[in-house]
């Protein structure tokens, strides 16, 4: 418990708006103090044999403008590549229409990395298992945990890998009353962040 109150107390969150060549769009923000230098932390987010020790294995043609997958039908395009500092790339589900994934790293305080991940444009409602949803803030009785604690929970595994403490099987500890745990009280916290948007 003391863990992830941790977690939430030292994590920055928000949901605005970004101009794009359509109008305004609906992008979310988190910010983290990573426990390592920005070259680490940059191979950790981009190296194949370390993504596959802390997220997930990834496959594809791994260089700007080039196309990588997941092995859930997760993927996208690299659209922006400036190592060690800044990744673009678009991410979409299976044929769904893509968002954009924006990862930018910086120095921080002694050996960490300021990190930031911005995900847009996010529509304001979706409709799964008949209910309708925000996608940043969708709760377990609606099908899962939105993109706001989903992606807490993929920096969660960063930060323990990084610290030389990796999540063996990740889908494992989300499953778990630990990540379960983790998943309500980050989707309550992105609740309050909407809320007051």
């Amino acid at each position: 418990m003391t863990d992830i109150t941790d977690w939430l107390d030292r994590t920055s969150r928000e949901v605005g708006r970004r101009p794009t060549p359509e109008g305004q769009a609906r992008v979310l923000l988190l910010r983290r103090h990573c426990p390592a230098p920005v070259p680490e932390v940059w191979d950790a987010c981009t190296e194949p044999d370390h993504l596959k020790r802390w997220f997930r294995p990834v496959t594809g043609d791994l260089r700007l403008g080039g196309s990588f997958h997941f092995d859930d039908r997760t993927g996208g395009e690299i659209l922006r590549c400036e190592p060690p500092n800044l990744l673009g790339v678009t991410w979409g589900y299976g044929k769904e229409a893509s968002s954009e994934v924006i990862l930018r790293l910086a120095p921080g305080e002694g050996d960490t990395t300021a990190l930031e991940l911005e995900h847009g444009p996010l529509p304001d409602e979706v409709s799964v298992n008949g209910s309708t949803v925000d996608p940043v803030v969708q709760d377990a009785p609606a099908g899962a945990f939105g993109l706001g604690a989903r992606w807490e929970m993929v920096l969660h595994f960063l930060e323990r890998y990084l610290r030389g403490e990796p999540t063996e099987d990740p889908a494992q500890w989300e499953a778990s009353a630990a990540g379960q745990e983790f998943g309500r009280r980050g989707a309550d916290a992105w609740r309050s962040v909407v809320a007051g948007a």
